[in-house]
């Protein structure tokens, strides 16, 4: 009996036990709860349930180029020995630096086309000069792109895009205005060359030094050109950077040189600018010879070949006996010209060129040597006379023998031996 009193006693302190147990952590629990929660670590960073588009550093897997205004390096400007022309200037990578004959000191004339195919040296700062370079011509210009090119003695500098290696110069002479620069800042092979040719029909003449006929314009002035815009573009003129070289034969006391518009130096043979046709395409071609009867070439004394007119009589089927010229193209009478006058400018003289003269004209048969006389027109020039009346071309006619300017609106007429006009 003793013992179920005992155990009964013992189950009740065992629950009493674990009813202590179960409030004692129910009071933890119930404290725990009453503690407030920790702040927020960054209300404003939403959950992320997936990874987010980055926009503000985006991933860069090659290197970006920093524009070219911070990027362009300081040009080099070497000095290189080409096996034809010596000493030249080269940039840092052995590529070579041409000038242009066109631009003016410190200022560049090359632009669209031309500048594409004539990139400029451009530069940040002051080149890096190698051995040889002369620092004191060393400068800039800025270009209308608002890029500093290079400049070498005042002249920018520039490379060629068919040049494709170190050591080429396959610019040289382009176009007569393109060249290389020595280290005294002289276009390189830009001084001109005067040498005398024989011509099987003209005679000794005067040529280049690839033997390329030189002419002279009969309406320029001594030491003075007349011929621009298209004129200039069908006659180059002969450029110089100094003092041409002579061979045999060309009188050095005849040599000088004349300032074009432009700031170049044209060569001059008795005071009178020197030039080329750009229709000849080979050393001995003539083809200018007698142009417009105001270009000719040049005889090694100074004068025009072939400026001597002639005078000759032809027989015309129609028109009976006319005045021709050396070459059998008829001469005209203009009724409103003056004795001794012309009367015949502008326009007119466009159509109706003047049979010029520097001497007496040679004359042929039946020609009537008393009649022969000269006039001088507004230019200057020397134009033949006929029993005092001025004598003309007209530029219709295209071969000897034509006539078709005969009767040009009743005041045009070709020229019997006695003076008279043939056919009013």
């Amino acid at each position: 009996m003793i013992n179920q009193p005992i155990t009964a006693l013992l189950n009740k302190t065992v629950s009493r036990i674990g009813a202590l147990v179960l409030l004692g952590v129910a009071l933890a629990a119930c404290q725990s709860a009453a503690v407030p929660p920790l702040p927020p670590v960054a209300t404003s960073v939403p959950v992320v349930t997936s990874a987010p588009e980055v926009t503000a550093a985006p991933v860069v897997t090659e290197p970006v180029a920093a524009p070219a205004a911070t990027t362009q390096p300081e040009a080099a400007i070497n000095v290189a020995t080409d096996a034809k022309l010596g000493k030249i200037l080269v940039d840092g990578k052995g590529m070579t630096l041409y000038v242009f004959m066109k631009d003016e000191p410190d200022k560049s004339n090359c632009s669209g086309k031309c500048i594409e195919n004539w990139p400029p040296l451009l530069t940040q700062g002051h080149p890096t000069l190698g051995e040889g370079v002369d620092d004191s011509m060393v400068g800039t210009v800025t270009l209308a792109d608002g890029s500093t090119v290079v400049t070498y003695d005042h002249m920018p500098l520039y490379t060629f895009i068919k040049d494709k290696a170190p050591g080429d110069i396959t610019g040289q002479g382009s176009n007569d205005v393109w060249y290389v620069v020595a280290p005294d800042g002289k276009a390189v092979g830009k001084e001109a060359t005067i040498n005398v040719a024989e011509d099987p029909k003209l005679g000794k003449i005067l040529v280049d030094g690839k033997g390329m006929t030189l002419y002279m314009y009969t309406k320029d002035e001594p030491d003075k050109s007349n011929c621009s815009g298209k004129c200039i573009e069908f006659w180059p003129p002969l450029l110089t950077q100094g003092h041409p070289k002579l061979g045999e034969g060309v009188d050095a006391s005849m040599v000088g040189t004349a300032t074009l518009a432009d700031g170049s130096m044209i060569v001059t043979y008795n005071h009178m600018p020197l030039y080329y046709w750009v229709k000849d395409k080979a050393p001995g071609d003539t083809t200018g010879q007698g142009n417009n009867n105001v270009w000719y070439v040049v005889a090694s004394n100074g004068k025009p070949v072939g400026m001597d007119a002639t005078i000759n009589v032809a027989e015309d089927p129609k028109l009976g006996k006319i005045l021709v010229d050396g070459k059998g193209m008829t001469l005209y009478m203009f009724t409103k010209d003056e004795p001794d006058k012309s009367n015949c400018s502008g326009k007119c003289i466009e159509n109706w060129p003047p049979l010029l003269t520097q001497g007496h004209p040679t004359l042929g048969e039946g020609v009537d040597a008393s009649m022969i006389g000269t006039a001088t027109l507004g230019d200057g020039s020397t134009i033949v006379t006929y029993n005092h009346m001025p004598l003309y071309y007209w530029v219709k006619d295209k071969a000897p023998g034509d006539t078709t300017g005969q009767g040009n609106n009743n005041v045009w007429y070709v020229v019997a031996p006695d003076g008279t006009v043939v056919g009013r």
